[in-house]
């Protein structure tokens, strides 16, 4: 009997290895995928995955553990690259909770991120609002409170309302103080204004919030701009909440399935102390921009046949150049991978020498651009049609010193493609970079100021900067 029951132990004790080992391959790979998606650039779909990684080490009882430090760390250091070092030193703060002497790769360290890890370290371990404190009842010394200090909530049930309780202190000057709540599911995140009783602030996460697993939750407070002053937690690196078994009769929630995510005004009640659910505030990070103007500049090249617009025949093959070519564009994002603009393409003929020569190569051109990545960075293709005129210059044969260059005029009909690279810079400034070609159909012999029209192909390779507004 007794070597039954040990061996009923040793089951137990594989099988919980089994699943604590399959929990961690299982985060591991989700870092990996993260920093490949980092790799490309492409900063939303690696914090993606690593809050999908954290999630599951929550799951598999590996809150704690290193593997999660890395994936906290890993979050941080895209948020810094994204521009948003604050959530970056939250996330460097929960991964410096679990491991203390955890380091950057040298892959992806900069100074500027090494010394932020550096700073968050040592307020981790010198106490203060960098260690959450008690926030149980009782009278409260405010006078000892600093920062933004709250308990973070490991587990709740399911189905009843979630009292969360935060103290503020003194040093911190905010005009509000709000919890956010996503529940497993969700998409985006519900706001609760926290009501104040002194240095304390509490509010309730409604009912109708706490289901699924698991729900993400953190705490802001906000001062007279949009970002926080001081938080626990952000949307980026929220602080996760494992939802244990329901409830019974739903502890007097709304019992609305059909409100996920709490939308609905509802008071705060006798747990939270006050509070309310504002009814139409999410939170979905930085306004996306909608309308796109671009300036860029480069050079091209082109295969020409036909005639000069000074009547000389094209004999050799058959290489043109555009030496300087401007474009501004102006777009609208459909979405942050599709991109619908109208450019103007202004080529300058430099270099020709026969009398009377064009000065200028106008085009107008409706562009549709796709990036691959669904943050809209990174790699992008493009198709463009339009109206206008390329002009290449070419070198003559058997022509006088002097006089030696001429311009082959190609349209009107402009049709085309191309591929290209955007990069985000800062808030809505981006660098880009386009390789795009034209061909110029000559649907007609001639037009305007162009005496001879000819079919032609053009490339242009161009690089700008681009804001979103």
């Amino acid at each position: 009997m007794r070597a039954r029951s040990l061996v009923a132990l040793l089951a137990i004790l594989v099988t919980f290895r089994l699943a604590h080992a399959d929990g961690r391959g299982d985060v591991e790979k989700k870092i990996k995928e993260a920093m490949e998606q980092y790799d490309l650039m492409d900063y939303d779909a690696a914090k993606k995955l690593l809050n999908q990684a954290l999630t599951s080490a929550k799951k598999a009882k590996l809150d704690k553990d290193p593997v999660s430090a890395k994936a906290y760390l890993d979050l941080g250091i895209v948020a810094f690259v994204n521009n948003d070092p604050d959530a970056a030193k939250l996330a460097f703060l929960s991964a410096v909770q679990i491991d203390s002497k955890i380091q950057i790769d040298a892959a992806y360290k900069t100074p500027e991120m090494a010394k932020l890890l550096d700073q968050t370290r040592g307020e981790a371990g010198g106490g203060g609002a960098s260690e959450p404190v008690a926030s149980g009842g009782g009278n409260v010394d405010c006078g000892s409170v600093k920062g933004l200090q709250h308990d973070i909530i490991d587990t709740a049930k399911g189905g009843a309302p979630l009292s969360v309780e935060a103290k503020l202190g003194s040093d911190v000057k905010a005009s509000r103080v709000s919890v956010f709540y996503r529940p497993e599911g969700a998409t985006e995140f519900s706001e609760i204004k926290m009501a104040a009783d002194g240095c304390t602030y509490k509010a309730s996460i409604p009912a109708s919030g706490m289901k699924g697993s698991l729900v993400h939750y953190y705490i802001a407070a906000y001062g007279d701009g949009p970002k926080p002053v001081a938080a626990k937690g952000s949307q980026g690196s929220p602080n996760i909440i494992e939802i244990t078994a329901a409830a019974a009769g739903g502890g007097g929630s709304h019992g609305d399935d059909e409100d996920p995510i709490g939308s609905k005004k509802e008071t705060g009640g006798g747990a939270s102390g006050g509070g309310e659910v504002s009814s139409s505030v999410t939170v979905s990070g930085p306004k996306k921009p909608h309308v796109m103007l671009a300036v860029s500049g480069g050079t091209g090249t082109g295969y020409v046949t036909g005639t000069t617009e000074a009547n000389n025949p094209v004999k050799t093959c058959c290489v043109g150049n555009a030496i300087a070519v401007i474009m501004p564009e102006l777009g609208y994002f459909v979405s942050p991978q599709v991109t619908v603009s109208i450019a103007a393409r202004i080529g300058l003929p430099l270099g020709a020498n026969i009398d009377g020569h064009a000065t200028a190569a106008p085009g107008a051109l409706l562009r549709v651009r796709y990036a691959l990545s669904p943050s809209g960075q990174g790699l992008r293709v493009m198709g463009q049609v339009g109206a206008g005129i390329l002009r290449n210059t070419i070198k003559l044969d058997n022509a006088q010193a002097g006089m030696d260059t001429d311009i082959v005029a190609q349209g009107p009909l402009l049709v085309g493609g191309g591929v290209g690279f955007t990069k985000n810079l800062s808030g809505n400034v981006a660098f880009i970079a386009d390789l795009s070609a034209l061909a110029g159909i000559a649907v007609v012999d001639h037009l305007g100021s162009a005496p001879k029209l000819n079919s032609g192909l053009s490339a242009d390779l161009s690089l700008g900067l681009q804001l979103g507004f």
